[in-house]
């Protein structure tokens, strides 16, 4: 997702006239470039307002190629979507391996940490994803209850690791996992509107805690 963005910001964007990228890998470039346009344009405008002129504008390609690759605004932002939840989780996954002796405990804190701190990187995505979603559309709001589940699963995950490192940890409920995954994401949310992306990462603290008590320790 952010490659476009850095790809824009740096100036390394296609080359003008004829260059050797194969029309596969500008078809890539160019879709990637839809998926940060999107996610600038809503997180900018808010998603009812947004219109193609919006993305095509923010990412710097035509029309015709936006209807190469989309048929609509619901379905490129749906992508979008798609994409940097998977880059989010990636991101949560890749951190906690690098920490392969940590305690569950340091495990949450990581976990936590890492979000947050992709989260603020991204501050047009943080925003589009994260409250702008919710007002996406029935696709967006199906996929956004899968991506729930997996952070739910991910809790799940922790938590059974919990209770192997320390028998006496109670059973977590789906439900009450579900509560803390809820609750995580309005924490961020009410960041956004307060205070902007820049200060997730001062949320970590408090949040680790609340995960810790919620799995019992």
């Amino acid at each position: 997702m952010e490659g476009a963005v850095a790809q824009r910001r740096s100036g390394e964007q296609l080359p003008r006239g004829r260059h050797q990228l194969t029309r596969e890998a500008v078809a890539a470039a160019q879709r990637s470039r839809l998926l940060d346009g999107v996610a600038e344009a809503v997180a900018d405008k808010g998603y009812a307002a947004t219109t193609i002129g919006d993305v095509v504008a923010a990412a710097a390609v035509s029309r015709r190629t936006f209807y190469e690759q989309f048929p609509d605004i619901e379905s490129c932002f749906l992508a979008a979507y798609q994409a940097g939840m998977e880059l989010l989780l990636d991101e949560i996954r890749a951190e906690v391996r690098r920490h392969p002796d940590a305690d569950w405990r340091t495990r949450a804190r990581i976990s936590v940490e890492a979000y947050l701190r992709e989260l603020s990187i991204r501050p047009a995505a943080a925003w589009a994803y994260s409250i702008e979603a919710i007002g996406a559309g029935a696709a967006v709001l199906e996929h956004r209850s899968g991506i729930l589940a997996r952070w739910e699963a991910q809790w799940g995950g922790l938590a059974r690791l919990a209770r192997r490192e320390d028998r006496d940890l109670p059973e977590i409920p789906e439900d009450e996992l579900l509560f803390l995954v809820g609750g995580i994401e309005e924490l961020v949310r009410d960041c956004l509107r307060s205070r902007g992306a820049d200060h997730l990462p001062e949320l970590s603290e408090r949040i680790s805690a609340i995960a810790i008590a919620a799995l019992g320790g």
